[in-house]
């Protein structure tokens, strides 16, 4: 059985080289891998809402789908609101009553929001912007290395804080306009020790998926908010789980 081909949504101000040690495993195991950074990171003309990040991730997994390929999508962090707002109508059973081969089989939850319609990011973490957040509209950035990398040596942090990059204020305060979650099976990588956002926040919103009928498979690990840095075999294992191998 061919292996689906995985789509991965980086969080809020990273960009897919963050990643990079976890998808070149991937790929060295036979998994093809589609990944960007989203419209609303780093951008120099600043996108209103979800929509251009909701269009880009729809373009990535159409690539993909295009193949003949089932797709299993990766969101980290903010990505989860791109992800549910995105693939509405993407689902493999959706795909098929209409006659289309293919489709999003599930999405891996990496500490990643998974909010219901109408919710922004904003509205999930309490209303109020963190005291880490410094906002300079219509561009917000981070102040602190160890609220992502916590488990990682002050100078891996260093490292990877000088790449991030702005996250437009726009795509924090729109309201996600999907669920995808509902209509497609997810799994959630649990972060216990994630600063970002903490595990209580984590288990709140599995649970609010759940009341609200969705299939959600829990992993629990003992790591930050970018296990991807700090537990790459752990999270390439989570995956290759995601993606539907035994290992």
């Amino acid at each position: 059985m061919s292996k689906p081909h995985i789509v991965v949504v980086p969080g809020a101000w990273h960009d897919p080289s963050s990643m990079a040690s976890v998808t070149s495993k991937l790929e060295s195991v036979g998994y093809t891998i589609y990944a960007r950074k989203m419209p609303g990171v780093g951008a120099s003309t600043p996108p209103k809402d979800l929509s251009e990040d909701v269009a880009a991730l729809r373009a990535m997994v159409d690539k993909a789908l295009a193949t003949g390929s089932d797709v299993v999508v990766i969101c980290h962090s903010w990505g989860g609101m791109v992800t549910g707002s995105a693939l509405i109508g993407y689902s493999k059973h959706e795909r098929e009553k209409h006659g289309k081969k293919g489709g999003v089989v599930k999405v891996g939850y990496l500490a990643a929001f998974m909010v219901p319609v109408g919710v922004s990011l904003k509205d999930a973490i309490g209303g109020t912007w963190p005291a880490w957040f410094d906002v300079q509209e219509p561009y917000v950035y981070p102040t602190d290395p160890a609220i992502f990398y916590n488990d990682i040596s002050e100078a891996e942090q260093k490292r990877w804080f000088a790449t991030l990059h702005s996250q437009t204020v726009a795509t924090m305060v729109a309201p996600a306009t999907g669920a995808s979650w509902e209509e497609i099976p997810s799994a959630y990588l649990l972060c216990e020790d994630d600063r970002a956002i903490p595990a209580a926040g984590q288990e709140a919103m599995i649970q609010g998926a759940k009341d609200a009928g969705a299939q959600v498979d829990v992993t629990r690990i003992k790591a930050s908010h970018s296990p991807f840095l700090s537990k790459v075999d752990d999270t390439v294992k989570w995956i290759r789980g995601v993606a539907g191998e035994g290992v």
